[in-house]
């Protein structure tokens, strides 16, 4: 039958089952207990802490956890763009292809969409995110100063490798040389390693880049330059209203 008197560990569901021979009927055995329901809910269950400890993982407020593609209302045409990022995003990931969502003013959504879009590279591809604010990434770089044993690049590691990088609030914090030279040090180690990066802005990147201009901060088109290429075919304007003011008026 295929079957040993043995157990065994199988670590890819965290079930013990029986050991099965390598002949033919050991390996259609094994495949059938594979198809158990016990494997298929050990299967289920295992995802399910694998996607709760990547959420907990990516930093997304708690606030944004129910807020999905399918809760953000209208913009039917920035939604099919997004969903087809989505749906292509292993080929995305490979071309290192993130997303910059930009708007003039807030309560558009930006948050609520990108907030969405991470959880669903986490669920769907389980893929380690980190999801921030501009202001939190470098707050929490500041923070590494204090144990001067670090060195220059291990404390902005973790922005610069891992897999998909969420920069919400982008451009909101007061332009500085040091922020200058941090976020280009971030982006352009994404870009060479082709790690998709994704923002929200109240700025267009022409917008940004005259800020940055006006700030005297030299060069100021690097980071602009990098985002263009970081983001191409999906730098995108979220347009409508502003909910929270919707929100905030009496029915």
């Amino acid at each position: 039958m295929g079957v040993l008197p043995d157990t065994i560990y199988y670590p890819f569901c965290g079930l013990v089952g029986p050991k099965y021979c390598d002949c033919k009927a050991g390996e259609g055995a094994f495949r059938e207990w594979c198809r158990s329901a016990a494997v298929c809910h050990a299967l289920q269950e295992k995802r399910r802490v694998e996607i709760k400890r990547a959420m907990e993982f990516s930093q997304i407020p708690k606030h944004w956890w129910k807020k999905t593609m399918l809760s953000f209302e209208g913009q039917e045409e920035i939604k099919l763009a997004v969903n087809r990022y989505l749906d292509c995003f292993q080929k995305m990931q490979e071309a290192g292809c993130g997303m910059y969502l930009w708007s003039e003013g807030s309560g558009r959504g930006k948050t609520h969409l990108l907030s969405a879009v991470c959880q669903e590279i986490i669920r769907r591809y389980a893929v380690s995110c980190i999801f921030m604010t501009e202001e939190h990434i470098f707050r929490k770089i500041r923070e590494s100063f204090d144990d001067p044993g670090i060195g220059e690049e291990a404390r902005i590691r973790q922005f610069l490798t891992i897999p998909c990088l969420f920069i919400d609030d982008f451009g909101a914090t007061k332009t500085t040389a040091w922020k200058n030279e941090m976020m280009t040090a971030i982006l352009d180690y994404r870009l060479n390693h082709a790690l998709p990066t994704f923002f929200t802005s109240n700025f267009s990147l022409p917008s940004y880049e005259s800020s940055l201009q006006s700030s005297s901060v030299a060069r100021p088109g690097r980071i602009t330059s990098r985002i263009y290429e970081m983001c191409r075919g999906f730098i995108l304007e979220v347009k409508g209203e502003d909910f929270r003011r919707k929100l905030a008026t009496p029915l």
